[in-house]
């Protein structure tokens, strides 16, 4: 690949306008995201301990389902960044189609689940109380599946051709309509049924239906179908789609070993200790969504970016806006980190109708967590930055080796072996995240994913159609 020189008009500040113009609005969607859940399981606090350790095990446990075809249809942002870097504006909403169409496997997955359900979460040996809750929350979510593939389609689609601001106000306006509905539903407010824990779980299907309609809506509109032409290039691309799933299979694989090894530690390790460590568990994490989601809006950010510096050749620069971009998170998850640390205890006790022993434990666990965030902020950025590059294969084999043999292992052997409870099994995540960010930072740096073509199965039929009209 041929690399081009860097712009006339590069300065030190440069990069971070640059990051920060593509990234901000995905950042400002994902902390309307993270106030939004903040409040939702402080809500769900007021029912009783009992239901924040149900929503908190089982959100985790719907998402990690919904990876295996969510991972897929994340490379979209992959394929349409690197064509309009390219200059090959066409091909951006067929990519998005295809994604479109992906989606609908979320209704397969629903589906499935549904009766895998009940037999899944009395695995986990919870009280009986608890894996009740469990069962009607994660039910209703299965409900949802198909408007999050929607919405990872779309939303990459814009994120990619430089239009983050438009996935930012869907989510804004989801998450403001996610809350209002939650206090409506779980509390049963202006006679509104009172549903508790089913109702947080119908207010997210609600709003996430919302987002998936708004974002469709302005796909589909006159501006983009004029530049993009998104109402002609709806027809299915079975070598497109191939693309999608040769580059997508891996990620979602590697999104789905990530979500579930933190269901399963949540699940079965911290589960194990009852429900005041799952409780405090919930909180803490709570409080890691506000230093981490905003970061992974730089790592969907940087997935653009670099893809768009990939198709114009230049490695330099893609380089050079990812460095940028990890020292950004840096700053941000060190700053939240330390503040949660200092004052993580009173916010709690002011924040969440708990107990004090959960609010104590759960402040010990933030305090570990502050030292482990600007490895965290690392490790989120690379992962957007090689998915990017479309390196999405290596990350697959790194995530599996990386979950079985130190992941789980170290939170088995601190939190269970050493007896350690759940601040243990922090303690041996805390060395997995730092051993994580090592491996991670090595491999962008290496540049051995500088020769991957994400293009394999749409070049060779291009050249086969080429190939067939000279011959004709």
């Amino acid at each position: 690949m041929n690399q081009q020189p860097c712009p006339k008009d590069e300065s030190r500040w440069s990069g971070v306008r640059e990051v920060m113009r593509m990234s901000g609005p995905i950042v400002l969607g994902m902390l309307s995201f993270t106030i939004m859940e903040f409040f939702d399981k402080a809500m769900v606090s007021y029912v009783g301990t009992d239901a924040l350790a149900a929503v908190g095990s089982a959100g985790i446990a719907s998402y990690s389902i919904c990876t295996l075809y969510m991972g897929i249809i994340s490379v979209v942002t992959t394929f349409v960044a690197q064509c309009y870097g390219k200059g090959e504006k066409h091909l951006c909403a067929r990519y998005c189609w295809q994604g479109i169409y992906l989606s609908l496997s979320g209704l397969l997955f629903a589906a499935v689940m549904m009766p895998m359900s009940g037999p899944l979460f009395r695995a986990m040996s919870h009280t009986p109380e608890v894996t009740a809750l469990e069962l009607e929350y994660f039910r209703i979510r299965l409900a949802g599946y198909v408007f999050i593939g929607l919405n990872t389609a779309t939303a990459g689609f814009f994120q990619s051709i430089n239009r983050s601001r438009i996935p930012m106000y869907a989510a804004i306006f989801g998450n403001i309509l996610n809350l209002l509905l939650n206090y409506l539903l779980i509390f049963g407010k202006f006679g509104f049924p009172r549903l508790e824990v089913g109702g947080a779980a119908v207010a997210t299907v609600l709003s996430m239906a919302f987002q998936s309609a708004f974002l469709l809506a302005v796909f589909l509109n006159r501006r983009f179908n004029d530049e993009y032409d998104t109402r002609n290039t709806w027809g299915f691309d079975w070598a497109r789609t191939r693309e999608l799933a040769r580059i997508g299979l891996p990620a979602a694989i590697t999104m789905f070993l990530d979500i579930a090894n933190w269901w399963l530690f949540v699940a079965f390790i911290v589960g194990r200790f009852g429900a005041v460590s799952l409780a405090a568990n919930t909180i803490a994490l709570s409080f890691m969504h506000v230093c981490f989601l905003p970061a992974v809006g730089l790592n969907h950010g940087i997935a653009a970016i670099v893809g768009q510096w990939l198709g114009r050749g230049n490695i330099r620069m893609a380089k050079s806006r990812t460095y940028t971009a990890i020292k950004i998170a840096i700053f941000y998850m060190v700053l939240m980190g330390a503040l949660f640390a200092l004052f993580g205890d009173k916010i709690i006790l002011l924040v969440f109708r708990t107990e004090k022993d959960v609010a104590s434990l759960g402040h010990k666990i933030l305090i570990l967590a502050a030292f482990f965030q600007a490895f965290d902020a690392t490790n989120i950025v690379c992962t957007g930055a090689l998915r990017g590059a479309g390196d999405t294969r290596w990350m697959m084999f790194m995530t599996f080796i990386m979950s079985y043999f130190v992941f789980l292992p170290l939170a088995l052997l601190f939190g269970i072996v050493l007896k350690g409870g759940a601040l243990g099994a922090w303690a041996g995540t805390t060395v997995f995240i730092i051993i994580l960010a090592a491996v991670l930072f090595r491999r962008f740096y290496s540049e051995s994913w500088r020769g991957i073509n994400i293009f394999k199965y749409s070049d060779a039929d291009e050249a086969s159609i080429e190939s067939d009209s000279g011959a004709a």
